[in-house]
């Protein structure tokens, strides 16, 4: 067998070590959800917030996307990355280590607001399950997770008995796992209704109410993707006129909360947005 010659043996580790190193680099430190998503855009915030150039970072592939916030949580339980930036419910879905959590002054308020759409061919119904949304007995079950309400609870009044009516919900993918156990209880009391649920990220129900999807009641994780839809939001961000909002029927529901998630064992140890801000600078 012909010996490598001990100097191009030598250079060919150096260059080897390098290649190393320069993918080790670009290992993803970490992943936020899409531009179109509400909380890609509270993520962006809190990159702003701390001067930080998220197209740079993308491209020097320290950042990773996820079209929801479920596929930034699987990235971060796959160790994938070394941390990611979602929602408090999520993290709590997930099983995930939140090691921080955003303030208002980072990101502004994480507030989903609801309504009943005017394209409902049931708003009655629709209405009443909006209504007991704002209820002590679903606000229990939002609780659990995390999310906080944003008014007092109400006591929902009980819907008149009606021929059977099939509601479809579009909601916000991080309310999967509470509007799952709402639906359970609401049609054990209200046997006449059959609830419909679209879960997915909120710019992508957006789009889909406005091609014509059916759609009794929209559940946003953002008020962007509300107001845009709703014809008596400011024109500058309902730029089309889109006019799908019941007048009278939208509430702020739920408030949730920004953090800071890792993989098990914080293999980056990153402890803080502070932590990560540096790490990333």
């Amino acid at each position: 067998m012909k010996k490598i010659p001990a100097l191009l043996l030598a250079l060919t580790m150096v260059f080897a070590l390098a290649a190393c190193g320069s993918q080790a680099a670009k290992t993803p430190l970490l992943a936020m959800g899409n531009s179109d998503v509400p909380v890609g855009q509270y993520t962006q915030k809190i990159l702003d917030f701390y001067g930080l150039d998220e197209e740079k970072l993308a491209g020097a592939g320290l950042i990773t996307y996820g079209s929801n916030v479920k596929e930034v949580t699987t990235q971060v339980s796959e160790s994938s990355v070394g941390c990611g930036i979602v929602y408090c419910t999520d993290a709590f879905s997930a099983g995930l280590t939140v090691v921080d959590s955003a303030t208002a002054e980072m990101c502004g308020q994480v507030i989903y607001p609801a309504a009943v759409l005017n394209v409902s061919k049931n708003p009655e119904a629709a209405q009443a399950f909006l209504d007991y949304l704002s209820s002590p007995e679903a606000m229990a079950i939002f609780e659990e997770v995390g999310f906080t309400p944003v008014g007092d609870t109400v006591t929902a009044a009980e819907a008149a008995e009606t021929e059977a009516v099939e509601l479809t919900v579009f909601a916000a993918a991080s309310m999967t796992e509470t509007l799952t156990a709402i639906k359970s209880l609401y049609e054990a009391a209200h046997p006449n209704v059959t609830l419909v649920y679209n879960f997915d990220s909120s710019g992508t129900l957006k789009t889909q109410i406005q091609e014509g999807a059916e759609c009794d009641v929209f559940i946003s994780a953002g008020q962007k993707q509300m107001n845009q839809l709703d014809i008596s939001a400011s024109p500058d961000v309902n730029t089309e006129g889109l006019d799908f909002v019941l007048a009278g029927s939208r509430i702020n529901l739920l408030e949730n909360k920004v953090v800071l998630v890792v993989p098990d064992g914080n293999p980056a140890n990153i402890k803080s947005f502070d932590d990560l801000a540096a790490a990333l600078k």
